[in-house]
């Protein structure tokens, strides 16, 4: 299963946002600092506005229209809003970035939870689809392996339109499971909820419920979260990638305005020890926890020619850039033609290919191969004659001597540039066919090296 880079590829970068301040701030900030937005966001915030606000009791943390459908961006974008910070539990398009910064505080998992009273404990992204899609194949739970052995009836819910909880969990699909939900398939779930509590409160007390809520936010004495993939949701297997439904948590700002002493004084909270410590008790991913995975490898090269006892550093990187272990194995096919060290140095041993291959080890699985060709090659070809001279119907052979004597390959090609004067055979005969003069040339198969000589017929 990929993993959604578009989400883990933000923590390194926005990470830097945060600075290292003292936890207490000077007794000169006071104010009131203002958020709204995301539904999955808040209780999170509130969790870290109350211990914010013991230690400084001076600035005082407000949340107003706390819904979803993108109203904390919504809010943001609007200058003249009084809104300081935007909660979003979706990363910004390009266009609200134009608008926006954002400081990623956490990284969240999706939960897919159903009533704690259903037997299934894990489900495949196929099944989901299918749920969620009302495919006929999956309109009862016995339907579902390891479920009810009767005839329940699943009721899928889901989030309102512009929630980023819907966005995420639609994400997962178009690129993850390579499929993406077909438009207007949420007017056939059983609602689309406007909140993660309303979420939650639905699936307990609906025996064929199935949803999707912040892992954060999930208390497991109401609802039951699925493995996928057989990947158990956990604040570990979104850290480590393993756990394909994540989303980043943000707390999104104008451009256009200047972050006040108060609010920036709960942006250092939050990135604090004691911030960061709130966050981990909670069931979210802290910042630091979270270890990049490698999507790609580029080489210098995917095929190369070297000579017996040369040398040659292959120069692999891991992509992305940021990727948390960027360790490297190399591993040679066949190490009696060509070896290679644990940095990439590969060094030719005897004649023959070789495949070298660079494996990372992350636990990503992502591997390239370069083919390694050992030989001596041609560095020139020369000819027993520059010119000759014959008649019509007679036959010369010329004598083709490649540099060094003992190249790898030694085949070379014939051409005479008008057969109509002279043709010349593959073993490098002439045989004048007219009145004229023409030029005669041998190609070495390796290196296309030439030498020519010039042909008068008479």
């Amino acid at each position: 299963m990929k993993k959604l880079l578009s989400l883990v590829l933000l923590v390194a970068l926005v990470f830097s946002n945060f600075t290292s301040v003292p936890e207490n701030v000077s007794a000169a900030a006071s104010g009131t600092v203002v958020l709204s937005g995301s539904t999955s966001v808040n209780p999170l915030i509130q969790a870290l506005a109350e211990a914010f606000m013991a230690k400084n009791p001076d600035i005082k943390i407000v949340e107003q229209n706390v819904t979803g459908s993108g109203s904390g961006i919504t809010d943001a974008k609007n200058a003249s809003s009084g809104v300081d910070f935007g909660m979003s539990s979706r990363n910004l398009t390009s266009a609200e970035s134009d608008v926006l910064n954002k400081v990623q505080i956490c990284l969240d998992g999706l939960a897919i939870v159903v009533n704690n009273n259903n037997p299934v404990n894990e489900i495949s992204p196929a099944q989901l689809y299918k749920i969620f899609t009302r495919d006929t194949s999956a309109l009862n739970w016995n339907q579902i392996s390891n479920s009810y052995t009767t005839s329940v009836k699943i009721a899928p819910f889901g989030r309102e339109a512009g929630s980023g909880t819907r966005s995420c969990f639609e994400d997962f699909f178009k690129v993850d499971y390579g499929t993406a939900l077909p438009s207007g398939y949420d007017v056939n779930l059983d609602g689309s909820l406007a909140s993660t509590g309303v979420m939650q409160s639905s699936v307990q007390n609906n025996s064929g419920a199935i949803g999707y809520m912040s892992l954060g936010d999930m208390d497991e004495s109401k609802v039951k979260p699925l493995k996928i993939d057989g990947v158990e949701p956990s604040k570990y297997s979104v850290a480590d990638g393993t756990y394909a439904i994540k989303r980043p948590f943000l707390l999104v700002s104008n451009k256009t305005k200047s972050i006040t002493p108060a609010a920036q004084a709960f942006l250092d909270f939050i990135a604090s020890a004691d911030g960061q410590s709130i966050i981990d008790k909670k069931g979210f991913v802290k910042n630091n926890l979270v270890r990049i995975k490698a999507t790609n490898i580029t080489l210098r090269s995917n095929a190369i020619n070297i000579k017996p006892a040369s040398k040659y550093s292959l120069t692999a990187e891991v992509v992305p850039a940021d990727t948390t272990n960027q360790i490297l194995s190399y591993t040679s096919s066949d190490d009696n033609v060509a070896q290679v060290s644990s940095t990439g140095m590969i060094t030719g041993e005897n004649e023959g290919t070789a495949i070298i291959t660079v494996t990372t080890n992350d636990g990503s699985n992502v591997s390239k191969t370069c083919k390694v060709t050992v030989s001596i090659p041609v560095t020139s070809v020369k000819l027993n004659k520059t010119s000759a001279a014959l008649g019509v119907g007679k036959t010369l052979t010329l004598k083709a001597t490649i540099n060094p004597v003992d190249a790898t390959v030694k085949t070379v090609t014939w051409k005479s540039a008008d057969t109509s004067i002279a043709t010349v055979s593959s073993k490098g005969v002439i045989t004048g066919k007219k009145a004229g003069t023409v030029k005669i040339t041998v190609k070495t198969k390796d290196g296309s090296k030439t030498a020519t000589c010039t042909v008068k017929v008479k």
